[in-house]
């Protein structure tokens, strides 16, 4: 793999998965939305600001120059998808859509990684999940999920090579506010600065699998270059870690010791007290697994939120 394009590379992923994809000497091609500033990642051959959404768009990649695809652009946050789940569907299945249909246009079939989740498995599924558990979406955003895969099926028929991942939970310095590890990580830093005099929590009983995002794009890359055309492979740790957890690690990166407050309005109940997954089928396959422990990578976190200027 010499040539890649990456979606989404503006992201908290994206940036990871760029610097992973030029340290193994592959030229980038990135494409970002039109309302994020061009993504300044050591590495990015060329730049392309593009709204994925509009099919005419689309057709502005060149993807003769590119022999894979890895496919990262879409809405990534749950909760939003309860409030506007047509936004999540049409989105992230259309985006999918059109660039296929644009390499289509252009008689060509680079390899494509298509990034799906590990929220569609079923909740009552037994654990740990495999690519071979149950599949029942809870929410908008795991149908869209579900939907992605399918049309990565469907091309598979139209000439394409495809690749699927389902990853887990993943952290890691870059990621901004609204997920549990950067929302917990700001306001201990905060509380370590003298701006907050308690740290302010939901739930934090419920157990997930969490990978740290550079083995996660790790994986990506050898996904790409390895990963059997129309295979669906997990991305995890095979590991539960309690946001208590999770939390107990910040703290001891950042040294402080705040008081710890539950607050009603950050509570949400858990549907599922327990999840993680199997990763033996992507470690057989191409020799990936998790190489970095979770408690090295919320120091990482902790530093990055401390170099922060907001």
């Amino acid at each position: 793999m010499k040539a890649v394009l990456v979606t989404g590379a503006n992201g908290f992923v994206g940036h990871h998965l760029v610097r992973e994809l030029a340290q193994n000497d592959i030229q980038v091609t990135a494409v970002g939305g039109p309302q994020i500033k061009a993504t300044q990642s050591q590495g990015v051959h060329q730049y392309l600001t593009l709204d994925l959404r509009d099919p005419e768009s689309s057709q502005k990649i060149d993807f003769s120059s590119v022999d894979g695809v890895i496919h990262l652009a879409g809405l990534a946050s749950i909760v939003p998808s309860f409030e506007k789940p047509m936004d999540y569907i049409s989105t992230n299945i259309g985006i999918e859509t059109n660039l296929f249909e644009a390499a289509l246009k252009q008689n060509v079939t680079p390899r494509f990684l298509v990034i799906s989740s590990g929220m569609l498995y079923d909740p009552k599924a037994a654990l740990p999940l495999t690519e071979a558990s149950a599949v029942d979406p809870s929410s908008p955003y795991a149908v869209s999920k579900i939907g992605q895969e399918q049309m990565a099926h469907y091309y598979g028929y139209r000439g394409f090579e495809c690749v699927v991942a389902r990853p887990f939970n993943h952290i890691g310095p870059g990621q901004n506010l609204g997920f549990v590890v950067p929302d917990l990580t700001k306001q201990v830093v905060d509380f370590k600065n003298g701006l907050v005099k308690e740290v302010l929590v939901g739930n934090l009983d419920a157990k997930r699998d969490y990978t740290d995002v550079r083995d996660i794009v790790r994986a990506y890359r050898l996904m790409l270059e390895k990963g059997a055309a129309g295979a669906t492979y997990n991305v995890c740790s095979g590991r539960a870690l309690s946001g208590h957890d999770i939390l107990d690690g910040i703290l001891q990166a950042a040294g402080v010791d705040p008081v710890i407050k539950e607050d009603p309005s950050r509570m949400r109940p858990s549907d599922n007290p327990l999840i993680y997954g199997n990763h033996d089928k992507i470690t057989a396959a191409i020799g990936w697994q998790p190489e970095m422990a979770i408690e090295a990578t919320l120091v990482d976190v902790v530093a990055d939120w401390q170099s922060r200027k907001t």
